[in-house]
Formats: structure tokens, C-alpha cells, sequence
């Protein structure tokens, strides 16, 4: 019976110094017998913009040599993979692409590709030992289109020491009822408008309703933390406060625009009334 369970401990050692190489295959230098590339997408982070740039993070092994990235059109892609085949189209990434210059010394990079609009494709192609292993992704970039430069007035809030804006007013290529301040509360940090059906005139001229969705600033108030704005209706509850009762918000069809916005924290409203008009002034 000990002779036995000496042949089964023996047997177990086996088992766990098997299990232990299997481990280590990858993780320690110098043990992997074959290139590996793996590859993420992440979405970006301020200051970049999550409409047009995306983060693909790279993990190899000690294997790999050089990696190159290529960016084009989804459909130039496509052409290119009938007219190559897989493996030319990897060569061809090799040679037209971009180095990734963090490799491999660090066996890791973060690569930024900034104003794709459209969508795209992305190859990763990771070179080692006479081979070639790659991942793919593909990124759909929201076009912007500007229509207006002009000076953003925070009129409701001069009494705190806010001061006009210089931004640029884009309307969504992918949805003409959508507008946004550029950059107004900081790099990446945009003020969406969302158009409405309804019209409306005054001494002004003809102008179009729009909603203001509740949007984190740039600023914060002392202790209670980042500013938020948001329109009369989304504060109240009630779209009906958007069009009717003085707290319309509203798009001139030069491209002037007022806004009744409601600035916040989580704890309340700043300023005495809680809200007001800024405005927007096209040059």
C-alpha cells in the first residue's frame, strides 16, 4: 500500500510540474515558442473625442519584433484584402503602415488614432521568427460639420466669474437635428443641442426650438463638486417648459441661438434664481 501511494505521489508531482510549465509559457521571458500579439479597443478618455478617436491597447509577447498599424476606409480595406488576399494585405500593412515604436521594449503600447470619420478599419500586425499575427477593429467616426464660429455669452452665470467662450457651433453629419458647442467646457467637453419640430418668431426673427440634455462641465462650485447645466424642462420634469412659459431655448436662422439653461450640482442650483439665459452669438 505505500509502494502504491509512493507511484500515485509521484505521479501528482508529475502532473503539477506539467501544469506549472503550461503556466509559465508566456509570462516568462524567453519561454514562449511563438509570436503573440493581442489587441483592445477602448473608448478614449478626455482630452481626446469619443465621436472621432478611439485607443487600441497592445499586449505581445517577447517573441515579437516590430508591430505596424494601418488606418483606411472599411470599404479600401475591403478592396484591398480581395485584390492581396490576407497575407499580401499583411505585407502590405508592414510596409505602409505605422510603427508602433514602444515595442518591444516596454511588450506593450497604447496607440491614439484621432478624426476618423466614417467608419474604418484598423490592422495590427505583429512581425516575430519569420511570422505574422494581427488583430482588426473597426471605428465608426461621427462627422461634425462646422456651421458657425462665434462667442458663447454665460450670461446667467457672470455673478460667479464665468466669462464668454470663443466656440464653434457644428451641426452631426449623421443627424441633422443634432448641434453641438465645440470644446465649450474645455477640450472634448461639448455642448449638445437636440432641434425640435417646433418654430417660433420674435423681434429677432424666425427661430427653431431646441432641448439642452443634462451636460457635466469643465467647472466645479467649491466643495459640492462638477457643474452640470441642463434645460428648464429636463430640471422640471416637464417638456412642456421648453416651448412655452419663457424658458424656451432657441437656434436663429443666422445661427444666434439663446439658451434658458439651469446650472447645478449634485446637492441643488447655483445662483439665485437656478437658471437663465446665456447666449450665443454668431460672428
Amino acid at each position: 500500500m505505500k509502494k502504491n501511494l509512493l507511484i500515485y505521489f509521484g505521479i501528482f508531482l508529475g502532473m503539477l510540474s506539467f501544469f506549472s510549465c503550461t503556466e509559465e509559457e508566456g509570462t516568462e521571458p524567453g519561454n514562449d515558442s511563438t509570436p503573440s500579439l493581442v489587441a483592445y479597443q477602448y473608448t478614449v478618455s478626455l482630452p481626446y473625442d469619443v465621436d472621432c478617436d478611439t485607443q487600441i491597447r497592445l499586449a505581445v509577447n517577447n517573441r515579437i519584433e516590430a508591430a505596424y498599424y494601418l488606418v483606411e476606409k472599411s470599404e479600401t480595406k475591403a478592396e484591398n484584402v480581395a485584390s492581396m488576399g490576407m497575407e499580401g494585405y499583411l505585407d502590405y500593412v508592414v510596409e505602409h503602415g505605422t510603427k508602433v515604436e514602444e515595442i518591444p521594449a516596454s511588450l506593450n503600447a497604447d496607440i491614439f488614432i484621432t478624426q476618423l470619420m466614417g467608419e474604418y478599419a484598423i490592422t495590427v500586425v505583429g512581425v516575430g521568427d519569420g511570422q505574422k499575427v494581427y488583430s482588426e477593429f473597426t471605428f465608426t467616426g461621427i462627422l461634425w460639420t462646422d456651421v458657425a464660429t462665434g462667442t458663447y455669452q454665460p450670461a446667467s452665470m457672470y455673478s460667479l466669474g464665468l466669462t464668454d467662450i470663443a466656440t464653434t457651433l457644428q451641426v452631426c453629419g449623421d443627424d441633422p437635428t443634432t448641434y453641438r458647442f465645440k470644446d465649450l467646457y474645455g477640450t472634448g467637453k461639448h455642448l449638445v443641442v437636440n432641434m425640435l419640430e417646433q418654430q417660433g418668431s420674435d423681434e429677432n426673427g424666425n427661430y427653431s426650438f431646441f432641448r439642452i440634455p443634462p451636460t457635466a462641465t469643465c467647472w466645479s462650485y467649491g466643495s459640492y463638486g462638477t457643474i452640470n447645466v441642463r434645460d428648464v424642462g429636463y430640471w422640471q420634469g416637464n417638456d412642456a417648459y421648453v416651448t412655452v412659459g419663457g424658458y424656451e431655448s432657441g437656434m436663429y436662422e443666422n445661427y444666434d441661438c439663446f439658451l434658458c439653461i439651469q446650472y447645478y450640482v449634485e446637492a441643488g442650483y447655483l445662483s439665485s434664481g437656478g437658471y437663465g439665459y446665456d447666449y450665443f452669438i454668431a460672428d
